[in-house]
């Protein structure tokens, strides 16, 4: 059984090691979104995607991007509005600290595809500042 002392103690021994790397790579599965506090059903799902679940009947987020949409137009609106409300408007502490703690340094994230565009975003982004194709 983990003590409060031996997890803090845990923690400053993994942001050392973070600190001394020349590189990062973080794996991290679907449950990453869920520590970080997404939930895909609910009411936060009605907020966004309520006109989804009237025409489709979809009821969560997860389930709609496997949907068969009748054409591109319907399948892009998804996923568009996936994307925006999952990275931009909804943003989430977990995913900003995991950024601070790696960003000055050379870094690859490897995620669970719903949270895929929160933190994959990040990494496109520092490579292309990386590259001097984006000021930062």
């Amino acid at each position: 059984m983990f003590s409060k002392t031996k997890i803090e103690t845990s923690m400053k021994d993994i942001c050392a090691k973070i600190q001394e790397a020349d590189a990062i790579v973080i794996g991290a599965g679907a449950g990453l979104s869920t520590a970080a506090g997404y939930e895909y059903a609910g009411e936060r799902f009605n907020r966004y995607f309520s006109d989804f679940e009237e025409k489709y009947g979809i009821h969560d987020m997860y389930s709609g991007g496997f949907y068969p949409y009748d054409t591109l137009e319907e399948y892009w609106a998804w996923w568009s509005r996936q994307v925006y409300y999952n990275r931009y408007v909804d943003h989430l502490d977990l995913y900003q600290k995991l950024f601070q703690l790696v960003k000055d340094k050379d870094y690859f994230i490897h995620k669970g595809i719903m949270a895929y565009f929160n933190v994959h975003l990040l990494v496109i982004k520092k490579h292309m500042i990386m590259k001097n194709l984006l000021k930062r």
